[in-house]
């Protein structure tokens, strides 16, 4: 059994677009991809994000969740193209094709909501 791990880098991406090329699908543009899952906890609320992060073969996209009454619903489910949430918080677009800057996204957007709507925040 060959893990994953041990293939180089620049070899894996091209290995997982022919893997998932194998299946057959009912409809064109029908399409398999792998999901990564992180938790995002700020300490200075003790609030815990969820991050789904949708893995395509250039790029990278994320849903951002949280279980928060005090949070309006509005931003409690938030995605990689909520661009009128990302607006209102006065984000600029960002590189969809680095899975970095996608993490980092979803970490400044889950502070910035944060911020606005836990009123009690616990300074360590």
């Amino acid at each position: 059994m060959i893990k994953i791990g041990n293939i180089p880098k620049n070899t894996r991406g091209a290995l997982i677009k022919i893997f998932f090329k194998d299946f057959n699908y009912k409809n064109e543009g029908d399409y398999l991809y792998p999901v990564e899952y992180y938790q995002f906890r700020q300490a200075s609320t003790h609030n815990t994000f969820k991050v789904e992060l949708l893995c395509f073969d250039d790029r990278y996209d994320f849903h951002l969740t949280i279980d928060n009454e005090a949070i309006p619903s509005k931003y409690r489910l938030v995605t990689s193209i909520s661009f009128e949430i990302y607006e209102e918080f006065g984000f600029e677009p960002y590189d969809f094709s680095s899975k970095h800057a996608t993490l980092q996204r979803a970490i400044d957007m889950a502070s910035a909501i944060a911020k606005k709507y836990c009123e009690n925040p616990i300074n360590q």
